[in-house]
């Protein structure tokens, strides 16, 4: 993989900062990303926060009392999906909970994560892939068990010790191939082993896979 491959490769799948905890007196935080550069770098708009809609804006001051506050978020207008990128991570969008191995909870409406088990920030993506190599093209040959819907909801995401992640919640993943599919529940591969990426088949028992703190 040549260097301007990687650098592009990269950009698109940036980690997901981790919320600022200095001032945190919970075990909840909450991250909104509505003007996401990863989102907004994929379809040419600008990041600099003065070419931001007076809504957004808006939303963003919203986003910053919740977070002060530790509340919950509110539901979002869109629907919770996830783009298994070719090579890359899984660019997870929507009404996100998750629910960290110790227990910690953090909110969001986008999440980049790992899959190819390199991460050392375990469940997020952080660009080591692209170090490894990792090829996987992102093909998705299950079937949906229930029907799309564009209706918001909400989607929790549980990170199992040493093992997958697991969701719950009305999900619709697909990839740059048109493939997809549609379920509410499942297992995601993070251990990079899997035959039946991007989702889990046991084989991290079978290679030993730590996800250490993550």
């Amino acid at each position: 993989m040549d260097e301007a491959t990687k650098l592009a490769a990269a950009a698109a799948a940036r980690s997901v900062p981790e919320p600022d905890t200095s001032e945190r007196d919970s075990n909840a935080s909450f991250v909104a990303y509505m003007n996401d550069p990863v989102q907004q770098g994929l379809h040419g708009e600008s990041t600099q926060q003065e070419n931001l809609t007076t809504s957004a804006k808006a939303l963003d001051r919203w986003f910053k009392e919740r977070q002060k506050n530790h509340g919950a978020p509110r539901l979002l207008d869109v629907p919770n999906e996830a783009l298994v990128s070719n090579g890359g991570p899984i660019q997870l969008t929507g009404n996100i909970t998750l629910v960290r191995e110790d227990g910690t909870v953090q909110y969001a409406n986008h999440l980049a994560l790992c899959r190819c088990g390199s991460s050392n920030s375990k469940p997020t993506c952080d660009g080591q892939h692209l170090e490894r190599e990792f090829l996987n093209p992102g093909k998705i040959t299950q079937a949906s068990d229930i029907a799309a819907s564009s209706r918001p909801s909400k989607i929790t995401i549980s990170c199992i010790k040493d093992g997958p992640i697991t969701f719950r919640g009305r999900l619709r993943l697909h990839n740059q191939f048109g493939q997809e599919c549609v379920k509410m529940r499942g297992s995601l591969c993070r251990c990079g082993q899997s035959a039946s990426k991007p989702f889990c088949d046991g084989s991290h028992e079978r290679v030993g896979f730590k996800t250490g703190s993550g």
